[in-house]
């Protein structure tokens, strides 16, 4: 929490020890004289010796107290007396003598409740009261401790609520209110927005809401700033309702907010507002208000929009569950008010100008250089302007949504150009015209209403090419409109036309989008969502957007449902050929769950080949499809299976050799998908890589292979152990590596205790090449044979009775081990006898002495 460490103190204080507590207690006249002190380092010791002052002299109190005849409570007389001590030193002139201080006051808080019986009502009496009146402290790290203390009381339940409404609320809105410095306003704000929901819905509704609605139309921006940061737990705590009435119309200004800081800050908390609001508001108001800041003239805003774009659109899911998307036959109440973004359409003249003004600009963006003079730009621009006013034009189902979202030129007076612009669209009147076809305009600021009749298609071709001589001629594309008023943009949020380029599109549309319409979330978000991978933004230095884009494809996938996975089929394939390592191995991580999501018909026909592909890729890359290989091939089917496995193999090639982890990573998968394979598969293609990994120079690379050995022993049929037994023989027992024929006593070990094979099994095929070792000349080797022979051989009755074929054997290993030249092997034969070892380290010692 900032300004507030329990572990923050200076340990160049004379009297503290390393730990923070003070290496000798002062008694209570101590503390009275070195309070009126003038040196500063001298009073800030006593600050960190207050807490353990105050238990020591309640302690006392507890052990012997002073009673008369009608009082049993013990004498407080001096722990009451370090209250003036603790007042002082909270209001010394010096600010860190009180920064200090008011450091201690939680610590001091939580003792007096411990001690509740006597000194519980302290907090609200005295700690409380001492707390609120630094909140108008001079100094600012000052301060911030005093926030961070109310905090911490507020979160353990120290306080009451009560208490807090009383004497904390009163005095932060008079700090928010009366206070002339800037930052001091700003800080008491953040303490206002950070225990609010703390406080609960009650108390926030009763007392913060309406402050914090005006503040959110504060002239300091960076008020605003903090606001907008906390919108989000604002609605989590005051709820749906109060947030659709009150909240959203302030979110919406801020949204057009002249400081780019509380634009972006309210592009960051649009996840957590939409995860409080119904489903309509989620389409008719945040949805356009979101595209409006991923179109945003500032690159910062545009980043964050994007980064929590996919975030947003999981917000959609939330209605879904119950019947997978909304059909039309099923969702009439919503889906006939709701924007379809794909296809929207707004019958009114005015509208339709306004649409073709957006999508001839954009907003100026000040970091970037756009190029707008290109031909084929231009082609692709004029061609998707005639497409779009032709679907407005010639759609014979025009119909005004009850609550569409609001048009930028809404409350304004048309300019001049616009409005001879207007009029040239109109076409002679038809002999009979049924008055339910004519269509609703648009509402003017005066309240008049305009009205006009269907635009006739065979003036269809015409009418686009006065619009497009109109568009040419300049008088569009200047930095302002003639006839318009210049405040009409800081009005209607809108930026004067320029010859910026066309508002960023998705680099393809879906072929399956022709046949297959998507009614889950609007389209327009959908359509940005897609864009998010468009090369541009490695040009324009946007590097992250595609990493936001894979990060988030799991939540837009389950949004979607698998019936519309091919809206995100050409986007997963653009993720998986990105340059940029980072953004292949988020993709890489999340295919399990995308494999989850889709269904084993897209998982099988092609996210397999994605998966396998990644094992070609960077170590970077492929350790995020190697640590869900389980989860991911359990998904398969066993044909698919089959075609991973041969694959694997990929893994045991690395970049880095020295990245043991990776190998281990790999024993444990391979050790978890043993289950799902047949006794073919784990033969020919599971042992072989742990027979290698074996063989690893990283003993815990080794140690786990040697639990997936036992788990394939245990999984295989009995001639198949057979050769596995003989091939680890030939191997790992009489391998001319040390640190090989080491290990092959573990793996005996391991055997047994996981009952793999039968005792006869391993006696005739594993026994003896252990037994053998027992003339290794590395002491390391024998000392493994010694743990082996001592902790499962002599406590095993079949291997230590007559019957055993290696009994005799294995008595002369015995007897060998017990008078081995090295002590450490010794060891496990003595180590129940005491008097023995005692007289091993004796000698050891004994000879060491005579040696110096």
């Amino acid at each position: 929490m900032a300004g507030y460490n329990h572990n923050q103190v200076d340990y160049e204080d004379e009297g503290v020890s390393g730990d923070g507590s003070p290496s000798v207690i002062p008694t209570l006249q101590e503390l009275q004289s070195s309070l009126a002190t003038s040196d500063v380092f001298t009073r800030k010791s006593l600050t960190r010796t207050v807490v353990e002052t105050f238990r020591t002299l309640y302690a006392l109190a507890l052990q012997s107290p002073e009673k008369d005849d009608n009082n049993h409570e013990p004498d407080l007389r001096e722990v009451f007396a370090m209250l003036p001590i603790i007042q002082n030193l909270a209001e010394d002139s010096e600010y860190l003598v009180r920064y200090c201080m008011v450091e201690q006051m939680p610590h001091l808080s939580m003792f007096f409740s411990e001690s509740k019986e006597y000194l519980g009502h302290l907090t609200q009496k005295f700690i409380l009261p001492l707390l609120v009146s630094t909140l108008n402290d001079t100094n600012s790290q000052v301060r911030k401790t005093c926030h961070a203390a109310l905090l911490v009381l507020v979160e353990q339940n120290l306080v009451e609520i009560s208490d807090i409404d009383k004497l904390v609320c009163p005095a932060i809105f008079n700090v928010i209110q009366v206070a002339s410095a800037e930052d001091q306003r700003a800080e008491a704000v953040t303490l206002l927005c950070r225990i609010s929901p703390l406080l609960g819905r009650d108390i926030t509704l009763r007392h913060f809401l309406e402050e914090y609605i005006c503040l959110c139309n504060d002239a300091s921006m960076q008020i605003r700033k903090i606001c907008a940061s906390s919108f989000g737990e604002m609605c989590s705590v005051v709820g749906g309702d109060v947030v659709e009435k009150e909240l959203l119309l302030h979110l919406q200004r801020m949204c057009s907010d002249d400081l780019w800081g509380v634009r972006k800050a309210c592009a960051e908390v649009f996840t957590v507002v939409a995860s409080c609001v119904s489903m309509q508001t989620k389409w008719y108001t945040l949805s356009p208000l979101f595209v409006t800041l991923l179109r945003d003239e500032s690159r910062w805003v545009r980043l964050a929009a994007y980064q929590n774009l996919g975030q947003f659109i999981a917000t959609f899911h939330e209605e879904n569950e119950k019947g997978s998307e909304m059909s039309n036959d099923e969702s009439s109440g919503l889906l006939d008010e709701t924007p379809d973004i794909a296809k929207q359409t707004e019958p009114a003249v005015p509208d339709l100008v306004s649409e073709l003004v957006d999508q001839e600009t954009t907003r100026p963006n000040e970091e970037e250089t756009e190029d707008v003079g290109h031909p084929a730009n231009n082609h692709q621009q004029r061609s998707d302007l005639d497409e779009s006013v032709k679907n407005e034009i010639l759609s014979e189902d025009l119909q005004r949504p009850p609550k569409p979202p609001p048009s930028p030129w809404s409350g304004a007076v048309l300019p001049t150009e616009l409005t001879e612009l207007l009029s040239g669209l109109q076409v002679e009147e038809q002999k009979e015209v049924s008055p339910t076809k004519y269509m609703f305009v648009e509402e003017l600021s005066n309240g008049q209403l305009i009205w006009r009749e269907p635009i006739a298609e065979l003036e269809v071709e015409k009418e686009l090419e006065r619009v497009y001589k109109k568009l040419g001629e300049g008088s569009l594309v200047e930095g302002t409109i003639p006839g318009c008023d210049n405040d009409l943009f800081h009005h209607t949020n809108l930026t004067p036309l320029s010859t910026s380029p066309l508002p960023p599109q998705p680099p393809y549309t879906p072929k399956s989008q022709q046949s297959v319409c998507q009614n889950v979330i609007p389209q327009d978000l959908l359509d940005h969502y897609l864009w998010m991978v468009d090369p541009s933004h490695s040009e324009s230095g946007d590097t992250e957007m595609a990493r936001y884009c894979a990060f988030t494809l799991p939540a837009v996938a389950l949004t979607l449902g698998k019936d519309h996975w091919d809206y995100l089929k050409e986007l997963f394939k653009i993720l998986e050929g990105d340059m940029q390592w980072k953004v292949r191995k988020t993709l890489a991580s999340s295919l399990h769950e995308l494999g989850a999501l889709l269904g084993d018909e897209v998982v099988n026909s092609q996210l397999v080949q994605s998966f396998v592909w990644f094992f070609k890729d960077l170590d970077e890359v492929r350790i995020g499809a190697l640590q869900h290989l389980m989860e991911f091939f359990k998904l398969l089917n066993p044909e698919r299976r089959k075609y991973v496995l041969p694959k694997l193999r990929e893994f045991l090639r690395l970049d880095n050799e020295r990245n043991w982890r990776f190998r281990l990573e790999l024993v444990e998968q391979l050790i978890a998908i043993i289950g799902y394979c047949d006794q073919n598969d784990i033969s020919d293609h599971i042992y072989p890589l742990i027979l290698s990994l074996l063989k690893d120079k990283v003993w815990t690379v080794r140690f786990s292979a040697v639990t997936a050995l036992s788990s394939i022993l245990k999984a295989t049929h009995p001639e198949l152990r057979t050769i596995t037994l003989m091939d680890i023989k030939t191997e790992i027992a009489i391998s001319q590596k040390w640190y090989l024929r080491q290990s092959y006593p573990k793996i005996c070990e391991e055997i047994l205790n996981s009952d793999s094979i039968g005792l006869e099994q391993f006696c005739e095929y594993a026994m003896h090449p252990a037994l053998r070792l027992r003339w290794d000349r590395v002491p390391n080797v024998r000392i493994a044979l010694a743990h082996l022979v001592t902790s499962k051989f002599m406590n095993n009755p079949y291997f230590s009775s007559p019957i055993n074929q290696h009994y005799i054997e294995l008595q002369e290993t015995i007897s060998l081990l017990k008078a081995d030249e090295d002590r450490d092997v010794r060891y496990y034969f003595n180590r129940n006898d005491p008097d023995e070892n005692a007289k091993e380290i004796f000698d050891s010692s004994k000879e060491g002495m005579n040696s110096d």
